[in-house]
């Protein structure tokens, strides 16, 4: 009977089974939106547009996701610098003025 305690505790086994029924019964009932949203995302992906061409092969496949790729890296470096400069500055000016 000890094997069929979650956490060693009868209470915890009680929680844990009442939220598991909940979600259960939760997508029983609400099993048609469920279906229909994903009839909905499947529509959806079938618009989206992939970063590569099938017909092209090797490294060229990938430009256009490497190149998005170092925007993305390039930009993210840029603004963590201006972030820490700008917390940097901040932190000494409200340090000066203190100790006035």
């Amino acid at each position: 009977m000890e094997a069929l305690k979650i956490g060693g505790s009868w209470l915890i086994t009680i929680v844990v089974g009442v939220i598991s029924f909940g979600a259960v019964a939760a997508i029983f009932l609400n099993r048609s939106q469920i279906s229909k949203f994903v009839v909905e995302v499947k529509g959806e992906l079938v618009k989206c547009s992939w970063p590569w061409d099938p017909s092209e092969s090797g490294m060229k496949k990938y430009r256009e996701l490497i190149d998005s790729t170092t925007v993305v890296a390039l930009t993210t470096l840029v603004l963590a610098a201006y972030t820490s400069g700008f917390d940097f500055l901040i932190s000494r000016v409200v340090g000066w003025l203190v100790r006035f």
